[in-house]
């Protein structure tokens, strides 16, 4: 795996969890490390901030647990809205 400075990590996160190599947890998790904490955003285009921008706002929100979701309408996010954002994400990155 790349290191969580690199943006490639992030392709590779979108890619593993597509292909069931990583939970959703795992993506979140990860996915927040590298981009919300480690990448330097001047190594980003202008296209890919905006759109992994936008998905760190799913990513950030999301629960694995349905009590969460219930209990707390329009906070949390879903394992259905999470993965549509991950393929809007990578088509959008194509």
């Amino acid at each position: 795996m790349y290191e969580k400075t690199d943006k490639r990590r992030l392709y590779q996160l979108i890619d593993m969890y597509l292909s069931n190599k990583i939970s959703e947890a795992t993506f979140c998790y990860e996915f927040y490390c590298s981009f919300d904490l480690e990448l330097d955003y001047d190594t980003l285009e202008d296209d890919e901030y905006k759109a992994f921008y936008e998905l760190s706002e799913i990513t950030c929100r999301f629960s694995e647990f349905e009590r969460d979701i219930k209990s707390y309408p329009g906070v949390y996010r879903t394992k259905e809205e999470l993965k549509q954002k991950i393929i809007e994400t990578k088509d959008r990155l194509k």
